[in-house]
């Protein structure tokens, strides 16, 4: 089986799917320590690096797209 990557925050993961919902790659980010809080209790984002595009819970990430992401809660200073 193929394994689709992807880099959170810097730390590198892999998912089953080459479009995966966002809020798994959030989880995959939390469970592997890339990110802080758990973002089904605090809103977060990924946002690929050099651009405008952002994702969100419920919204697909094509991984063969976008594969590189800086997560932060939605709310306050995305990077401190």
């Amino acid at each position: 089986m193929d394994k689709f990557e992807f880099k959170v925050n810097g730390e590198t993961f892999f998912a089953d799917q080459q479009a995966v919902d966002a809020a798994v790659l959030l989880q995959a980010a939390f469970a592997g320590k890339a990110i802080g809080q758990d973002p089904n209790k605090t809103g977060y984002e990924l946002r690929v690096p050099d651009s405008k595009v952002i994702f969100v819970s419920g919204q697909v990430v094509e991984l063969d797209k976008y594969n590189v992401f800086r997560a932060a809660p939605k709310e306050g200073a995305p990077f401190a």
